[in-house]
């Protein structure tokens, strides 16, 4: 949930995303949250809910958490590959840059 939220939060109404981050960012209990939101347990109960469904939504349809997560499954593949180049004395430069590139694009 918290990926999708990093992902699409900016996407969902003020309240479901401070509901959002207070749940699951800061580890709020319900009631924790409709205190400091001035609303009732139901309501963050329904802000909730509906901010998983759009978050879910939006995924289904757009897909960069998926995309994201292979992306990044590739890098590390391609990094375990360029550790066994490294190995070989006349490709160690070469590999070492390319996995610096690869470090670089999964911080991103």
């Amino acid at each position: 949930m918290n990926l999708l939220f990093d992902f699409y939060g900016s996407l969902l109404t003020e309240k479901q995303a401070d509901c959002f981050a207070m749940r699951y960012g800061q580890d709020y209990s319900l009631s924790e949250i409709a205190q400091e939101l001035e609303i009732s347990p139901q309501a963050v109960v329904d802000f909730l809910k509906r901010g998983t469904d759009s978050l879910e939504r939006y995924e289904k349809h757009l897909e960069l958490v998926k995309k994201f997560q292979d992306r990044r499954i590739i890098a590390e593949n391609t990094s375990i590959i360029l550790d066994k180049l490294t190995q070989n004395p006349d490709s160690i430069e070469l590999a070492k840059s390319l996995k610096h590139t690869i470090n670089e694009l999964t911080q991103i």
